[in-house]
């Protein structure tokens, strides 16, 4: 299992309440409904960020992270080369994004065992 963790900086012309609604209302359901997410997705979240911060560090410069699993790299290959993916959420991740802006992160999943 592997995981996509996308580093998301909204639009300029939208607040961020606009991003939210339209990614949370908009984004994330037109994302699930390709027949290419039933297939090779596993699981996505998004985590919104928030005015929070711990002390000593400071609040997040991005507006969000998309967490998106698979079951391994070709599964990844094979969505983010599909028409679904292609014709219907690039165009949405384009009204939504700052897509030049935005980092990507490629993690394995492990389990951790506490005593």
């Amino acid at each position: 299992m592997i995981k996509l963790s996308i580093l998301i900086v909204r639009r300029s012309d939208l607040t961020y309440e606009q991003f939210i609604q339209h990614w949370g209302e908009v984004h994330g359901p037109l994302v699930a409904a390709q027949s290419e997410s039933k297939q090779y997705v596993r699981r996505y979240i998004q985590d919104h960020r928030t005015s929070d911060a711990l002390p000593g560090t400071t609040a997040s410069n991005f507006d969000g992270i998309a967490e998106i699993w698979f079951d391994d790299i070709s599964g990844a290959k094979a969505f983010f080369e599909s028409d679904g993916y292609r014709q219907n959420v690039i165009p949405d991740e384009e009204a939504l994004m700052r897509c030049k802006v935005g980092k990507t992160k490629w993690r394995r999943n492990c389990r951790l065992r506490s005593r």
